[in-house]
């Protein structure tokens, strides 16, 4: 409660008043803390996981990958996962959460581990371009997946949209997914 009387005290502008005849100044915009539940804090702090993970994987196909189809994926989804990443991050600084990875390293469904990683980077040129749209797969489907369930479960706005576009953007990117893949390798139905 503290920090919502301070933020509210800084963004009325009580530090001081403006001198006799000058003209105030304008007030500064001032982003509202987030007061976040159970469902929130563990959407938020594992899709920042899975997104900076994921990101280390699309570096390497950018790079690696034979299928020119394949490199530009593994491009655009670089380019869309990015600035996710940064509005998630935001989103936990705004709600006062640690910075500590708390699913480092964590094999779960979607999540792109150290393990699978140094798999890729042990993958020979031929084997690369399945082993990398099969990992990107598995994300896309579970943050669907993990995106509906913070919409029924989680309680801050905020979070909820947060969750909505995640799961509209993966939408979209599975179906580029699709069109990448197919022919490529065996392509499951689509969503998780």
């Amino acid at each position: 409660m503290g920090v919502v009387v301070a933020v509210l005290l800084a963004g009325a502008g009580c530090g001081g008043a403006a001198a006799p005849g000058a003209p105030a100044a304008p007030p500064r915009p001032v982003a509202s803390p987030l007061l976040l539940q159970g469902a929130d804090v563990a959407w938020l702090q594992l899709m920042i996981s899975m997104d900076g993970q994921l990101i280390a994987l699309l570096e390497r196909a950018e790079q690696r990958a034979g299928d020119a189809a394949v490199r530009e994926l593994a491009g655009r989804l670089h380019r869309e996962h990015t600035p996710e990443l940064d509005r998630l991050v935001e989103l936990r600084t705004r709600a006062g959460l640690p910075t500590d990875d708390i699913h480092k390293g964590h094999d779960m469904p979607g999540m792109v581990t150290d393990a699978d990683l140094a798999e890729v980077d042990a993958t020979a040129a031929t084997g690369f371009d399945a082993l990398f749209l099969t990992r990107v797969r598995e994300h896309l489907d579970q943050c669907v997946s993990l995106a509906k369930s913070e919409q029924e479960a989680g309680t801050d706005p905020a979070i909820r949209a947060a969750a909505t576009a995640v799961e509209r953007e993966r939408a979209a990117q599975r179906a580029e997914w699709d069109r990448v893949a197919k022919g490529r390798i065996d392509v499951p139905a689509t969503g998780a």
